[in-house]
């Protein structure tokens, strides 16, 4: 994915409409200058901070940070001068407004501004820098390992346009499984209490998958797929193998057959796109601990 960085901020800033006698070419560096040959005035850019992840079993978000300093040096004409800052503060903003920094589901950008007056000796000219802080974060399929796994098996399955192996999905989570049957009563003549028969099977499958790229496609175990119908105009059948940890770092596996009810696509600010998989249980669900 593209990323901005400081040189690409370089060119940018570039393009932009300046005052006269402020910024250009000439005086827009994408590195730090060092103070004793600093010009005046003249624009820095840095990378402060590189890029950073925060992973969850669920999405990683990636952070990056920017620094742009504006420097000038103080003539004694106070009022002329903040004009003339603000004035150049605007037109960087424009610049970095217009720009695209991150190519993918940015989920927060932050642009703030600082403003210092530094006076620091006599031998060296006092001034004024403006920081302009620039803070990105993105929104990517987790890179974590994955507790949770969910196993397409072609061997008991029946679909459309079968893959040639067994494939599995590796970003599922929410994920509630439910077993038993219904309880059909009977009335009888001579008691209030009735009899209890078992009825037919009322499991249910429900998980959320972040999907990727590889999780769609035209075979029939693609998650764009499970909700259609056959050529037969039947419900396919899926089985399936979910897997996970115990909380004490144990293995359970759960190995079952369903027909796909429905898929719920969940396009939310801030997250990547989830499916949501509701499906119905034909088969009990075998489990087992290692």
């Amino acid at each position: 994915m593209a990323q901005a960085t400081a040189s690409t901020i370089k060119t940018q800033l570039e393009a932009g409409s300046f005052p006269a006698d402020t910024l250009s070419a000439d005086n827009i560096f994408d590195y730090e200058q060092y103070e004793g040959r600093r010009r005046y005035p003249s624009c820095e850019i840095m990378t402060v901070q590189p890029e950073s992840t925060n992973e969850t079993k669920k999405s990683t978000d990636v952070t990056v940070g920017y620094e742009i300093r504006y420097y000038t040096r103080n003539l004694g004409i106070r009022t002329d001068e903040v004009a003339s800052q603000k004035s150049v503060e605007d037109v960087i903003m424009t610049q970095m407004e217009s720009m695209t920094l991150q190519d993918h589901k940015v989920t927060f950008e932050s642009k703030v501004w600082s403003r210092n007056q530094i006076n620091k000796s006599p031998s060296h000219p006092a001034y004024t820098i403006s920081i302009l802080r620039i803070t990105v974060r993105q929104i990517t399929t987790t890179t974590a390992t994955a507790d949770g796994t969910l196993t397409f098996v072609l061997i008991g399955s029946t679909v459309d346009s079968a893959p040639g192996a067994n494939s599995t999905y590796t970003n599922i989570f929410d994920v509630d499984l439910q077993g038993g049957y219904r309880t059909i009563e009977e009335g009888y003549t001579g008691s209030n209490i009735p009899k209890h028969f078992a009825g037919h099977i009322q499991g249910r499958f429900i998980a959320s998958i972040m999907v990727k790229t590889a999780d769609m496609g035209t075979t029939g175990d693609k998650v764009n797929n499970m909700d259609k119908l056959t050529t037969l105009g039947e419900k396919p059948k899926y089985k399936f193998i979910y897997t996970n940890k115990t909380s004490n770092s144990g293995i359970i596996t759960s190995t079952f057959t369903c027909e796909v009810e429905s898929t719920n696509i969940r396009y939310t600010t801030n997250d990547g796109v989830i499916f949501r998989l509701i499906a119905k249980l034909i088969t009990d669900i075998a489990v087992v601990i290692t």
